[in-house]
Formats: C-alpha cells, sequence, structure tokens
C-alpha cells in the first residue's frame, strides 16, 4: 500500500503485477519470470475495437517505483481536478522498474 493513502485519495487506484515469462534483455541474459508491478488511478476509456484511448504511462528513473509519483507535492500537480493529468479524465499507469519496489 502506498505511504500516502493513494488508494483513499485518488480515483480507482489498483496495484497489480504483470508476468512477463522467458524475457530476454538486450544483453541477451534471460529470466525464466520478470514480474513489472504497477499502480493505476482513473478509469480506461475504450474505443470500438476495445483499445484503451485516454491511458497514459509514466516511468521514473532507474531507481523509482510507481510509488514516486504520489509524493502529494507532485501528485497534487500532476493527477488532481483540471491538473495536466486530471486523474478523472486519465487512466494513469506507473510501474515499479525492474528489481526495484515490488518488480
Amino acid at each position: 500500500m502506498p505511504t500516502n493513502d493513494a488508494a483513499t485519495r485518488w480515483p480507482n487506484y489498483q496495484e497489480d503485477d504483470f508476468i512477463i515469462r522467458d524475457y530476454r534483455f538486450a544483453s541477451g541474459e534471460t529470466l525464466p519470470e520478470l514480474r513489472l508491478h504497477y499502480r493505476t488511478i482513473g478509469t480506461p476509456r475504450r474505443n470500438a475495437a476495445g483499445g484503451i484511448v485516454n491511458g497514459v504511462l509514466l516511468l521514473q528513473g532507474n531507481t523509482g517505483t510507481g510509488d514516486n509519483w504520489f509524493r502529494p507535492s507532485l501528485a497534487d500537480e500532476l493527477f488532481g481536478p483540471g491538473q495536466p493529468l486530471d486523474a478523472t479524465q486519465y487512466y494513469i499507469i506507473m510501474q515499479d522498474a525492474i528489481g526495484r519496489g515490488q518488480s
């Protein structure tokens, strides 16, 4: 659970894992299973073909987690009502870097 109570503060907050089997890095090294932990807020809107049309993927530096986006000084300015990534308008995905957080 995020340290700043994002689960109760932002609409439709969710956390989950995306599993990739037999993941191959550019170096040629492989992992039998790569787990990418992510958080989402907002609600996806889909077109007639089922594709999400309001999705935004936020990436952080190499050592961060998706929880970094929920610092109040940042989250309020990005995800609040009327802000550039208003969480009532966009479906926002924030993943943990490989080897960090729960990834």
